[in-house]
């Protein structure tokens, strides 16, 4: 790496997040790496002739934001799929009413977004409520989570879903109470509809990635961790990188996508690891070296599972995916492989079950590095909270969870609120927390999602003091869970996540100053530029 910097930033307000906390002034860029960071008067041994010189006029600065669990493919989709984020029930139907006009008869209405508990009538939905507004067009609209997904007649009867069809493990056809079908289902009853929806193209993948791109660049994000690739997803982003289209950095959690049954879980599996790792490809922008499975749903419909029952629905515990022993069958597989192993564990059921698999794992397959990580952590029993630390797990948090969740997280935990959403308590303990949006499940937008951790509001400022203020994180803290706690999580601290020396230049240039501006002002921040290797890919108009 050359001596002399291609460009020196100066005279700004930077935030380096090396080992110790400080703030300097200025730092130097070359090529895709930093020469340093410090004073204005330190930087300047790096100009050369041809150096360009870039005055900050004070702005802050911060290493490239990484977002530890959010999904590329959901994400760009959403652009073009009909998007129901955080609409009203009735708004819902006339979007279906309208997309209905302008499609073709037997032409499928497919879109994501929906959240019950915030309707005014907060009941899951039914069938004939979209057989109203859609008779001839079959429909398929995932709640926000991607846990549940609420269809009309026409598609039940396409999916070739009947009274009669049964659960299968790991999801629910809800029902009415004469037990007939209701119009929402869960997870693992997902695939039936999952095989008779038209698949995408690489050209869609493709499509699709770049358009999610867009909004992660402007949000400040130089790194996503995407949380359950498939190999064709890989296949289209190398594609793009080999065009130089894509510029942000991919930390790809491979994952046989939709709800397959174990057979096909484990072959399919099997077939990611024999293509081994892949680390660090086309210069630093691509690494496949993990693996993610889900042990349960969400929450919000009710199919997270729990070790006892749902408080406001006695005799239901929500859904769990796999017996211990095939859980434990795929991942000494991977573990064999040398991948990470990320376990979506939403309740206390899941998160009870992936800390017993991953002991019994670390005691056949030992490993001082191994950074097997829990992805939401969200509900823990309080006795499974010191296992973190001991075994060395990452619980991996999306904060920004807490603007719905605590619309139905009372009532359908009871007591078990104490191990919920408790950061404070595995951070007291020395847990990381790396930090994520699970987009388009929230918005991707990391500054929400850190205001969120901060206050523990929602966007509007409720509930007033914060819900369950003590297990907030301090501002740093917040940060952190953006940049240094997200590149470890990913094996990837020697080269992101600090503006230090020899490092990759990704970093983000904001509109006020995180550390310092008030507490409510924190969701507000705007990013005015976005760098990746030193090279500015977004800029605000």
């Amino acid at each position: 790496m050359s001596r002399r910097a291609d460009t020196v930033y100066f005279n700004g307000n930077v935030y380096p997040m090396g080992k110790t906390f400080s703030r300097v002034t200025a730092f130097a860029v070359s090529g895709d790496r930093f020469l340093g960071a410090g004073s204005d008067e330190e930087m300047e041994s790096f100009k050369g002739k041809d150096t360009k010189l870039v005055d900050l006029h004070g702005r802050t600065v911060l290493p490239g934001l990484i977002d530890s669990h959010l999904h590329i493919h959901n994400t760009g989709i959403m652009k073009l799929q009909l998007n129901i984020q955080f609409k009203q029930k009735e708004e819902i139907l006339k979007l279906v009413a309208e997309a209905c006009s302008k499609a073709k008869p037997g032409e499928w209405i497919v879109g994501r977004g929906w959240i019950n508990n915030l309707w005014e009538d907060p009941s899951f939905p039914t069938k004939e409520d979209l057989d109203r507004v859609s008779p001839d067009n079959p429909v398929y609209l995932k709640r926000a989570c991607g846990h549940a997904s609420w269809a009309n007649s026409l598609a039940f009867r396409l999916a070739g879903i009947t009274e009669d069809t049964e659960d299968p493990v790991g999801g629910e056809i809800m029902r009415k109470a004469d037990g007939s079908i209701l119009g929402v289902v869960t997870d693992q009853v997902q695939e039936r509809f999952d095989t008779v929806i038209p698949e995408y193209t690489t050209e869609d993948f493709k499509k699709i990635a770049l358009l999610a791109e867009q909004e992660f660049l402007s949000c400040g994000l130089t790194t996503v961790h995407d949380a359950g690739t498939a190999e064709e997803w890989l296949e289209a982003w190398e594609d793009l990188y080999r065009e130089k289209k894509l510029h942000i950095r991919i930390y790809a959690m491979m994952r046989v996508v939709g709800r397959p049954d174990f057979e096909k879980l484990l072959r399919v599996s099997k077939e990611y690891f024999r293509y081994g790792l892949r680390i660090g490809m086309f210069d630093n922008h691509l690494t496949a070296r993990s693996y993610k499975i889900s042990l349960d749903g969400s929450l919000g419909a009710r199919s997270a599972w729990l070790l006892e029952d749902y408080s406001d629905c006695p005799g239901h515990k929500g859904n769990g995916k796999w017996t211990d022993e095939q859980l434990y069958q795929v991942l000494y597989e991977a573990r064999r492989a040398g991948f990470q192993i990320m376990c979506h564990a939403i309740g206390d059921g899941a998160n009870r079950q992936c800390l017993d698999v991953y002991e019994r794992l670390l005691k056949e397959i030992p490993d001082s590095d191994h950074r097997l990580r829990s992805e939401h952590a969200q509900i823990v029993a309080e006795e499974d909270i010191p296992r973190f630390k001991e075994l060395g797990v990452i619980p991996t948090f999306q904060a920004v969870f807490i603007r719905t969740d605590k619309a139905v997280a009372d009532d359908r935990l009871g007591e078990r609120i104490k191990g919920a959403y408790a950061w404070r308590r595995f951070m007291d303990q020395g847990c990381i927390i790396p930090g994520g949006t699970d987009s388009p499940v929230e918005s991707c937008n990391p500054f929400l999602s850190m205001y969120c951790a901060v206050t523990r509001k929602d966007e509007n400022g409720n509930p007033e003091g914060g819900w369950y203020k003590d297990q907030a994180m301090t501002r740093e803290e917040a940060l952190r869970s953006y940049t240094t706690w997200g590149a470890y999580a990913g094996f990837e601290e020697k080269l992101k996540g600090s503006i230090e020396t020899g490092k990759l230049a990704d970093f983000v240039i904001i509109d006020r100053d995180f550390m310092t501006c008030p507490e409510d002002e924190i969701k507000d921040i705007r990013v005015l530029t976005t760098a990746v290797g030193g090279e500015i890919v977004y800029q605000s108009n």
